[in-house]
């Protein structure tokens, strides 16, 4: 993942709202789960938040990425390996008609009050249509990550797909050739690390990055 990443483990530094666009089913997920590993790996705190989905499919998610790179990195004992670092994740679930960035916010305002420390990032997946086609939630959620200093990963499918790339400080898009090969190309990237057209393949296999 060092083509998007910087060698200290971060994907993308704070105060970023970033994107990722896909057209449903070519694997959005099992990107923004890396993102999330990658994160963890590096000792950052993490909210996953899933809209209209399941916790335990949350969780099968990450156990299921996890489990194809350590397969493909020869990584032993990856059970072992995801106890030690899902510590550091939290996951939260809204129904669709339920979610807005404020009461998000209030969500995460609250951990405060358990003793428990902002997240460094946050991934919004699932059923985010109404997020992505509303300019006020898109600058509200941009404006946040600014405030508390944390990167926001969002999934964008094609509808409100113009919006969200007008708002995104980072954008990534994936797209499947008429071969079947998945690719995940920088659109643009804030932060300055990865130059716009630098790409990764997907393993079809493990559903992980590759070049």
């Amino acid at each position: 993942m060092r083509l998007i990443a910087p060698a200290d483990g971060s994907l993308v530094r704070g105060r970023h709202l970033a994107v990722i666009k896909a057209a449903p089913g070519t694997g959005k997920t099992a990107i923004l789960v890396q993102i999330a590993l990658d994160k963890l790996l590096a000792g950052k705190r993490l909210v996953h938040v899933g809209i209209d989905e399941h916790l335990p499919h949350i969780r099968l998610w990450y156990s299921q990425v996890l489990n194809g790179l350590a397969h493909r990195l020869g990584i032993l004992a990856p059970e072992q390996l995801e106890t030690d670092i899902m510590g550091h994740r939290l996951l939260m679930t809204f129904m669709s008609e339920n979610f807005t960035p404020q009461r998000l916010a209030e969500r995460l305002d609250g951990l405060a009050r358990h003793q428990i420390a902002m997240p460094d990032c946050v991934i919004i997946d699932g059923r985010t249509a109404a997020i992505t086609a509303d300019e006020k939630m898109l600058s509200w959620l941009r404006n946040y990550a600014e405030q508390q200093e944390m990167t926001i990963w969002l999934a964008c499918g094609e509808e409100g797909a113009d919006m969200a790339e007008r708002y995104a400080d980072t954008l990534l898009e994936l797209t499947t050739s008429a071969q079947g090969h998945t690719t995940l190309t920088v659109v643009k990237d804030a932060t300055g690390y990865a130059e716009a057209g630098a790409s990764l393949g997907l393993d079809s296999q493990t559903m992980t990055l590759c070049r």
